[in-house]
């Protein structure tokens, strides 16, 4: 949705240039700074990282990585799309997974479109209450019993590093998606090192729950 999102962006900066009622001291919005400004993107928003690894002990190669928080049937289509238009032909290597309150059955259909081998999926669940079993993903989407996974190890990180190794070895891309509670791990498990809530508070901010004077809030960052 990037498109809709910068058009939208950009039409309410121009109504509020055109409006002058803000403060005095703020710097006129000029078509340069608007365009500036709407090129920035969040983490997560089809994000291409380029991670190095280790061939043989001794030479570096990078696999190029791209991070989506697509989280339901409508935005896996539009991911599918992305990848096919921006990396046509390409072969890519899917880490997924997904909250439990999403239809498992139309996302796990949707990812299928981006490859018909199963064994180029990775599923994965969340370290989150509202994270999908991995046993409920089957279920949904019986095709992905021939996919990655791992009953006893079901995290993130396990499944990033292998499909790293994998992509490394066949020259695929990489793409981490299904859920924003995947990405802080995720990132992690790429290297990319970054300020982290403690598993204390990610634990009661995940369940939505007040503990004494911290208000968490009960927002889901997944219908954004």
């Amino acid at each position: 949705y990037d498109l809709q999102n910068a058009q939208i962006a950009r039409a309410a900066l121009k109504l509020l240039e055109s409006t002058k009622k803000y403060s005095k001291n703020t710097i006129s919005l000029t078509d340069e700074i608007i365009e500036e400004g709407i090129m920035h993107r969040p983490p997560c928003r089809f994000e291409e990282i380029k991670v190095e690894t280790e061939n043989d002990g001794t030479n570096n190669q990078n696999v190029l990585v791209i991070l989506d928080v697509a989280h339901n049937p409508a935005a896996m289509v539009h991911l599918v799309s992305k990848l096919e238009h921006t990396y046509p032909g390409r072969k890519k290597r899917i880490v997924v997974g997904f909250s439990a309150d999403k239809d498992l059955v139309q996302c796990g259909s949707a990812l299928l479109a981006i490859s018909q081998d199963p064994s180029s999926f990775h599923l994965v669940e969340a370290a989150h209450p509202r994270a999908a079993k991995l046993e409920d993903i089957l279920n949904a989407e019986p095709k992905l019993r021939q996919s990655n996974f791992d009953v006893k190890d079901r995290s993130i990180t396990a499944q990033v590093k292998l499909a790293l190794k994998h992509a490394h070895e066949r020259k695929e891309i990489l793409v981490v998606c299904g859920s924003v509670f995947l990405m802080a791990e995720a990132r992690e498990a790429i290297g990319i090192d970054e300020p982290r809530d403690s598993d204390y508070i990610a634990e009661v901010a995940g369940a939505n729950l007040r503990h004494g004077q911290e208000f968490f809030g009960n927002s889901d960052p997944e219908k954004k």
